[in-house]
């Protein structure tokens, strides 16, 4: 957990008192939309850090819940005498919506679930990786003989398109969420389907999805394999030819800030997990002017942390992450990330 985070308060509309203060991770929120009636509403985030800060997030959404009541045999105006017989049709809350996409409440809990985890990520995107063309579509009467558990890479591109695109890109090559063309995930079929229905992260569960749809989903994305081939190293960002020395000390104080602010999401040792990118090894570091405007800007979903540190930390941070876990790019100074600010 950020250590300089004190609690975050969650309001709904006008309330004075909030619908849950949260201290501690996991934040989850559960908001049950049947409990507040259908149209606009407004999600209020307050975080509070122990130093007295104070930042907000207004988040505008609608419910619709249930679709309006029809009255079959009772029109609007009409001239009535005696007893009058009519039918009221309204919905049902247990019936599905139709269309792709997040529910309302999905969305608003994803929303408040960023904003308790951005403040440990801190990602570098990978290029987008080459997406192997499809040679041609199978046969339907083919699809239909494959046995049963097997993706369909066709029909699992149908749901892609429906359910991960606005996250995970139109081609699978990444945005809010990580780069899932090619990545190593989509290998492992239990553990694939594990972080689809339970969510992870930012990440929200797709428990409605089917196991079918699940491994349709995962035969489209390893129908794009693992993109090209590697650039030749010529190509790649390359390390400065003498990398000047690293002070001991600066670097003892960005490891502390990249306990507290990094390391929930990219581990202690840098790895990285599933769907946040390891800094061990990571090419892009060896880029100081990249490394310096992520951690001062940000990139969706990451926030930036000019407001948060000041130059020598954010100077501590990126000269511990260019040389820990084998990176040796050499050190930031406070100028050059005052420079960039």
């Amino acid at each position: 957990m950020n250590q300089n985070i004190e609690r975050i308060e969650v309001f709904l509309d006008e309330s004075k008192e909030p619908l849950q203060v949260l201290t501690s991770p996991p934040f989850k929120v559960t908001l049950d939309t049947r409990q507040i009636p259908d149209g606009p509403h407004t999600l209020r985030v307050v975080t509070t850090f122990k130093g007295g800060q104070v930042e907000e997030e207004v988040i505008d959404f609608e419910v619709d819940n249930l679709p309006s009541p029809f009255v079959d045999g009772l029109d609007d105006g009409q001239q009535v005498r005696g007893p009058v017989e009519f039918e009221v049709v309204t919905g049902d809350y247990a019936a599905p919506k139709t269309g792709g996409g997040l529910s309302i409440a999905g969305a608003v809990l994803s929303a408040v679930l960023v904003l308790g985890l951005v403040w440990f990520y801190f990602a570098f995107a990978p290029s987008a990786k080459e997406i192997v063309k499809e040679t041609g579509a199978a046969p339907v009467e083919e699809a239909a003989a494959a046995p049963a558990g097997a993706g369909d890479a066709a029909a699992g591109k149908a749901v892609f398109a429906a359910q991960c695109a606005s996250c995970h890109g139109a081609n699978a090559e990444g945005g809010f969420g990580p780069a899932l063309a090619g990545a190593p995930i989509v290998e492992n079929a239990d553990q694939f389907a594990s972080i689809v229905k339970n969510g992870l992260g930012a990440m929200p569960p797709f428990a409605q999805l089917s196991d079918q749809e699940i491994a349709d989903l995962r035969a489209y994305l390893g129908s794009l394999g693992g993109g090209a081939a590697e650039a030749p190293k010529e190509e790649a960002a390359p390390a400065p030819a003498a990398a000047a020395a690293v002070d001991p000390a600066v670097m003892s104080e960005g490891e502390n800030l990249y306990l507290a602010s990094c390391a929930g999401c990219h581990q202690p040792n840098g790895a990285g997990v599933a769907t946040f990118p390891a800094l061990a090894g990571n090419k892009n570091l060896a880029d100081k002017d990249l490394v310096i405007d992520r951690i001062l800007s940000g990139k969706v979903p990451m926030p930036g942390f000019a407001g948060q540190y000041d130059d020598q930390q954010i100077a501590a941070i990126a000269t511990y992450i260019r040389n820990s876990w084998g990176n040796d790019f050499g050190p930031v100074a406070p100028d050059e990330v005052a420079a960039k600010r």
